[in-house]
């Protein structure tokens, strides 16, 4: 189930659907943050380049909270997210 996260400081690696208005607008992961969370990256893929997201342009990052495998297991657990 997949939650509105406004502490964008904390996705920098995440998988993150990015929306406005209720409408995704984009999906990948995020390459670097703002310390305040005012603005977010998602990482270039294939033939898209680097995109930027502002949060006071009305976009959201919406996550999954979940456990990984590997060296990341708990890199997107709810303890990790809400501190």
């Amino acid at each position: 189930m997949l939650q509105n996260y406004p502490d964008w400081w904390r996705l920098e690696g995440a998988l993150v659907q990015i929306r406005m208005d209720e409408e995704v607008v984009a999906t990948g992961l995020v390459d670097s943050v703002m310390p305040d969370s005012s603005v977010l990256w998602l990482a270039a893929e294939s033939i898209r380049s680097r995109r930027m997201y502002v949060a006071a342009e009305g976009y959201t990052a919406w996550v999954e909270p979940m456990l990984l495998a590997g060296d990341a297991t708990y890199r997107m657990t709810a303890s990790r997210l809400y501190g």
